[in-house]
């Protein structure tokens, strides 16, 4: 519902049953082991890094319950559905093994994920209509269901954030793309994946990519402007003009060029495209 924003969904495990304590997280504690699975930077600055690190970088936590049968109370007073996430996700207090394994996974959701929702669903049809749920029309849905589903797609289509790196910078769907590849393949070699290792490999590859389309856009500008005879005035307007071209070109798809390390190598390589496109003329 974005101007000029595509939403891309990917599909993971979910969470388990609340009141199952150490099996609050499906995925064998995945978000408990976060700090052992990525790193935020090649070099710690401390031997443990901090969980504020982390949280630059994490979207909004949405929770999704699906089949919801219970009532929205607690302790016998109704709450919302984010107060229900929250007294999902308090601590126990106490001290051993079990207190420790209900807590872990809950104060991690906690410090690492600060922005949260909870949306309830309750099934969405009577238990023998389910087999047949995709061919089902709306009329024979349960109401609330349908509300709830309204209510959730709104929020994300509405509300969901434009995923930035550090810095600000908004990732594009080529740069998400750039990305997924070097987590996959990091972790495919059995290292650990590195948020700032991987939005370096990132930028080289944006920064070599906006060069040639600079590069590009001023050479077919060039032979397309040129129409010899041309005096040295001319010539000279022409490069100018097709030369800032391609710079607008490069800044529009630039990325962390810090040192400016590529927009040089575009300024130093249209003086010798114009030189070649001159020469033999």
């Amino acid at each position: 519902m974005k101007a000029d924003h595509t939403l891309v969904l990917l599909d993971t495990e979910g969470l388990g049953d609340v009141e199952k304590g150490e099996h609050f997280l499906n995925t064998d504690g995945y978000v408990t082991e976060l700090t052992d699975l990525i790193k935020v930077k090649s070099q710690a600055d401390n031997e443990e890094e901090d969980d504020l690190h982390y949280v630059r970088f994490f979207p909004n936590f949405v929770w999704a319950v699906r089949d919801f049968t219970l009532e929205l109370k607690i302790e016998g007073k109704d709450v919302t559905q984010d107060e229900y996430l929250e007294n999902a996700l308090s601590l126990k207090k106490g001290i051993g093994k079990k207190v420790s394994d209900y807590n872990l996974p809950r104060q991690c959701i906690r410090n690492f994920f600060p922005t949260r929702k909870c949306f309830v669903f309750v099934p969405p049809t009577a238990p023998e209509k389910m087999k047949n749920m995709e061919f089902l029309p709306e009329t024979e849905l349960c109401p609330s269901f349908v509300q709830a589903t309204r209510d959730f797609c709104k929020y994300v289509f509405q509300q969901s954030d434009v995923k930035k790196l550090k810095g600000g910078h908004k990732v594009t769907g080529r740069m998400l793309g750039s990305l997924a590849t070097t987590y996959v393949e990091t972790i495919r070699s059995g290292d650990v994946p590195c948020l700032e290792n991987a939005v370096i490999a990132m930028a080289q590859i944006e920064n070599e990519s906006a060069t040639r389309e600079g590069l590009t856009a001023y050479q077919e500008g060039m032979k397309q402007s040129l129409n010899f005879p041309e005096t040295q005035e001319e010539l000279s307007q022409k490069h100018a003009h097709w030369e800032k071209q391609a710079l607008e070109i490069f800044m529009k798809r630039s990325f962390k060029d810090e040192n400016h390390e590529h927009q040089n190598n575009l300024a130093v390589s249209t003086p010798h495209m114009f030189s070649k496109l001159t020469e033999s003329k």
